[in-house]
């Protein structure tokens, strides 16, 4: 009697349309699954382009001594929940500071020398000599060599007397050097050509022109009775987001639980109103927008790219210890701003660390 069942076969995915590929490869927001898609085969690598990369959520880069940046690298994904380890090279002697795209800050500080650092692909870019005291990265465009994305740093003068904004162009190879007699802060926000630096003693936000160099707009912070009658303690963050500047302010102390933790959020008006100056709005919402804020800085993405995430939401950083003679240690948390509510995840880095937009080029 003839077999009248056919054996079944491995089906050939190599076979699957250039098209269909390519949608699916758009469809993956954690690198290291599209790192994978790219090993199946031949077919699929050439459908998943490493200069077009879906849109990447970001990893949480566990803290590392200040000058010991060497041995492995250990990631938190939000997408997967998974610690991701990287090889690094050793720069002993060095710190990596993030902000936020693509590549992080590497600072050598005995010689004052920077370089940009894909710490996924190793690629390291040397940057001009700058002495600067106490440098902090503001910004860090995605991929800055290739884009032209200027790379802003802040810090101070080497007699501590005034503040420094250094931002080098890739264009002209060189730092631009601000100063000012105020403090900047490394929680500060760079867009379009303008610095957003707050002053931590009155609060006044002074917007900068970098073209000119001027200040432009010196804005008071916002009355603290639209803050429930109260003055608020905590951090205070500037953050760009859908090209709007937040002020963003986390109600937050060591001892407070993670579900007692608040946030207040501006967004800064430069047209006229009252009395004709610019002014922070109290919102209640952000959008579509996620905040990502870390112990440096804060910066935003949409939610429309990654499906199964929220918006409305923020992700930070609550260092939380349960006396005041225990040392503190690092919980990262998600905030639901509607549900005016905070969450702890389950990342285990209790050392505190930094986000960065994982890429290949």
């Amino acid at each position: 009697m003839a077999e009248s069942q056919s054996i079944a076969r491995t089906p050939d995915w190599s076979i699957l349309p250039p098209e269909l590929l390519q949608i699916i490869a758009k469809k993956l927001p954690d690198i290291s699954d599209f790192v994978n898609f790219r090993a199946v085969c031949t077919t699929w690598r050439s459908s998943a382009c490493v200069s077009d990369p879906p849109p990447q959520l970001p990893w949480f880069l566990e803290e590392q001594d200040l000058l010991e940046v060497e041995g492995d690298l250990r990631f938190y994904s939000l997408f997967s929940g998974k610690i991701l380890t990287v090889p690094s090279p050793n720069f002993s002697g060095n710190w990596l500071r993030g902000r936020t795209h693509d590549y992080m800050i590497l600072y050598n500080a005995p010689f004052c020398k920077f370089s940009l650092l894909n710490p996924l692909t190793g690629r390291k870019i040397v940057l001009p000599f700058l002495d600067i005291a106490g440098p902090h990265p503001v910004w860090v465009g995605p991929d800055p060599i290739e884009s032209g994305e200027v790379v802003v740093l802040l810090g101070n003068s080497a007699d501590f007397k005034t503040g420094i904004l250094a931002l080098y162009h890739p264009a002209e190879r060189e730092w631009v050097v601000i100063e000012e007699s105020c403090s900047f802060h490394r929680r500060d926000a760079y867009f379009n050509g303008m610095y957003y630096a707050n002053e931590e003693e009155t609060g006044d936000t002074k917007v900068i022109n970098t073209v000119t160099r001027k200040v432009v707009h010196v804005v008071p912070p916002p009355p603290e009775d639209e803050i429930e009658g109260n003055a608020i303690t905590g951090v205070t963050y500037l953050v760009q987001s859908s090209g709007d500047i937040l002020r963003v302010i986390l109600h937050d102390n060591e001892l407070i639980e993670v579900a007692d933790c608040r946030f207040y959020i501006y967004r800064l008006d430069l047209r006229s109103g009252s009395g004709g100056n610019p002014h922070w709005v109290k919102i209640s919402s952000i959008g579509d927008q996620i905040l990502f804020l870390d112990d440096d800085n804060g910066f935003s993405l949409s939610c429309n790219d990654f499906s199964g995430f929220r918006g409305n939401s923020i992700y930070f950083i609550k260092w939380h210890s349960q006396d005041i003679y225990d040392p503190p240690l690092s919980l990262l948390c998600r905030y639901d701003i509607v549900e005016a509510r905070a969450e702890p995840l389950n990342c285990p880095f209790a050392k505190g660390g930094t986000w960065i937009v994982p890429s290949l080029r």
